[in-house]
């Protein structure tokens, strides 16, 4: 007798039971289940937020690090040009920290789910609020400078929308469907 027509037979049992066990050994899960994305996002802010108070959130200019600062460095200010302009910045927003902490306390909520029509209303207003403060910046930092400096910084400003309206018309064409 032959072991050649039987073997397919056998070869086809076993690869079958082996397919079986091992269709019953358990999954494990992917992602650890007591950490939700709500959490993780409360988390990463927190962290980036404990980074920001830790530089106070400005650079040793005490300009932001975005924005202020790129148009005050090509501007050679004076050294009491730049205690103004630090005093300034400093008073406003010491003057706004209050309205800071409770947005930032307002965007928890809306991340955790229960934020409510009132507190959109009260977002709204602080934002406001925030946005005035930035500017008497604007308007009591242009005061410090000269004509010539004033004049640079429209010119950077302008440099600063066309890289923008740049970018935006980029995004645009990548999302755009084919």
């Amino acid at each position: 007798m032959s072991l050649k027509k039987p073997l397919p037979g056998i070869l086809g049992i076993i690869l079958t039971f082996g397919m079986v066990a091992f269709a019953q050994q358990p999954q494990t899960p992917t992602t650890t289940p007591d950490v939700t994305p709500k959490n993780e996002r409360l988390e990463r802010k927190e962290r980036l937020r404990e980074r920001l108070d830790g530089m106070g959130g400005h650079d040793k200019e005490g300009f932001g690090r975005h924005g202020r600062a790129n148009l005050m460095q090509g501007l050679n200010l004076s050294e009491a040009q730049r205690e103004q302009i630090r005093a300034i910045t400093q008073r406003r927003l010491e003057s706004t920290k209050a309205q800071r902490e409770e947005l930032s306390r307002l965007r928890e909520k809306r991340i955790a789910g229960i934020f409510s029509a009132e507190d959109e209303a009260r977002a709204k207003a602080l934002r406001q609020e925030i946005h005035a403060a930035i500017e008497g910046i604007r308007t009591e930092t242009a005061g410090v400078l000269t004509a010539e400096q004033k004049a640079r910084v429209e010119e950077l400003q302008k440099e600063r929308k066309a890289r923008l309206e740049g970018r935006m018309k980029e995004r645009e064409l990548r999302n755009k469907p084919q």
